[in-house]
């Protein structure tokens, strides 16, 4: 048996070290740690032949363990607030990329779980990893519950906030969609229709959701329509479900509802069209983030898009320019995106 079998992990062995790499390439296992961390004073014969090596035995470096003992630091931690939100999903793809350019590796983690009593609370078992990792920079996407928890890692590390409001002192920037001119826009189109009566499922659930209601009061006094119609609800279908039942119940039907985000929208028009009140026809419905469910044809929602690649690249070239933004905070303009759930057919 050759010296390269025998070192040769089976299925059944313990994995292959940085050790085995060397003795089936014939070289040091510093030389191999060099390889594999990108140092460019090794020959490229001598690389090849550790690449070889390690693709024979496969072998995987541990990159958590190169980056805390090279000090290296090249990982970025993405914190994400709602895993089952599509709309995070387009800002961490943007911003994973926009790092990948720039030679960083990233991490995504959750920042909330399941508090088992059909809510949620943060995640701080998340928290303490992020702690350990020391991880080059934060990216928070989407509200995080008690944001004030993280100080301890703002303080630590440069961190962006992206899709929110809530920030400490130290971040880098805040990174979101201009609220004033996302509800603006769906104001007027609703008004340019001759509607009036006009009300706003949202406003809890976060600064994000009341940031939202401002906008839409506001964006109903500029466009001459009163002071605003609010059913209380947080960014979940189910909060829409209840907002929809208390309407109904109270026999207060809106000619239109504009909703706090899509997934808010679809409970939305889930609850109305269980009580046989058709959308667009009867009410009609608009939402916010313009997510890949909104177009779904069954769906086809009316929603304000806030560019979330746009707003996932910016807060990566945030983070890697490292300094605090002057302004402090990046709104990034909207576009409204009109489909079927707000136009009645002709």
């Amino acid at each position: 048996m050759s010296d390269q079998a025998a070192v040769t992990p089976s299925a059944t062995s313990r994995p292959p070290t940085i050790r085995d790499v060397a003795r089936v390439a014939g070289v040091s296992k510093s030389l191999v740690s060099l390889v594999f961390n990108g140092a460019e004073n090794v020959s490229e014969e001598r690389r090849r032949r550790v690449e070889a090596a390690a693709a024979q035995l496969g072998y995987r470096p541990n990159l958590v363990a190169q980056s805390l003992s090279s000090g290296r630091r090249d990982i970025v931690a993405i914190l994400v607030s709602n895993l089952h939100n599509p709309l995070f999903a387009e800002i961490v793809g943007a911003a994973k990329a926009r790092l990948a350019e720039a030679g960083k590796r990233t991490m995504i983690v959750s920042a909330q779980v399941d508090d088992g009593a059909g809510g949620t609370m943060l995640d701080r078992d998340n928290l303490d990893v992020l702690r350990d990792l020391r991880p080059s920079g934060l990216i928070t996407v989407g509200t995080i519950p008690e944001f004030a928890e993280l100080a301890e890692l703002t303080a630590a590390m440069p961190t962006v906030v992206a899709s929110a409001i809530d920030a400490t002192a130290d971040v880098v920037a805040t990174v979101r969609t201009d609220d004033l001119a996302g509800l603006d826009l769906v104001v007027a189109h609703l008004a340019e229709q001759g509607l009036r009566r006009i009300a706003f499922i949202g406003g809890d659930g976060g600064t994000v959701s009341a940031s939202r209601e401002a906008a839409f009061r506001a964006a109903l006094v500029r466009h001459g329509l009163g002071s605003g119609w609010v059913e209380r609800a947080d960014f979940t279908e189910a909060g829409a479900r209840r907002a929809v039942k208390r309407m109904l119940t109270e026999q207060r039907l809106p000619e239109a509802i504009v909703a706090v985000n899509d997934l808010t929208a679809i409970g939305v028009i889930t609850a109305l069209e269980s009580a046989s009140v058709f959308v667009p026809g009867d009410c009609r419905v608009t939402g916010y983030d313009d997510t890949s469910l909104a177009a779904i044809p069954r769906i086809s929602l009316t929603s304000v898009d806030p560019d979330n690649r746009r707003i996932g690249r910016e807060a990566a070239e945030a983070l890697l320019a490292g300094r605090p933004r002057p302004a402090g905070e990046v709104l990034i303009p909207p576009r409204l995106v009109v489909r079927a759930s707000s136009v009645p057919a002709a």
